[in-house]
């Protein structure tokens, strides 16, 4: 497997926690926390795909394992692109939050 290429993880990134995935700035700076029970689905995307023309794109790892959250409600847009720094404890912490996930067969 190709190692990710982090083009812009120093400068916008994510990482879930206990009630959803926070959203940062600079690695210091939240910007938005998405809760965890406005998340309706995860949907593992290819790493080259640039999504879905009304997502918000938070895809900052080239080549990284791309996901994309689909939200019960949202104000612009209902989907957001994610290359979580690690995709294996990101698809680990889904499964622990009962979401419901769509992983490539």
């Amino acid at each position: 497997m190709i190692k990710p290429i982090s083009l812009f993880s120093w400068l916008y990134d994510v990482e879930p926690d206990q009630s959803g995935i926070r959203f940062f700035l600079f690695r210091i700076w939240k910007v938005h926390h998405l809760d965890v029970d406005n998340i309706k689905a995860v949907v593992e995307t290819h790493p080259l795909l640039p999504g879905a023309w009304n997502a918000y794109n938070f895809k900052n790892r080239f080549l990284g394992r791309s996901f994309m959250l689909e939200k019960k409600h949202g104000w612009f847009t209902r989907r957001v692109l994610i290359t979580p720094k690690d995709p294996e404890a990101f698809c680990a912490w889904v499964k622990l939050k009962n979401i419901d996930i769509r992983l490539p067969k």
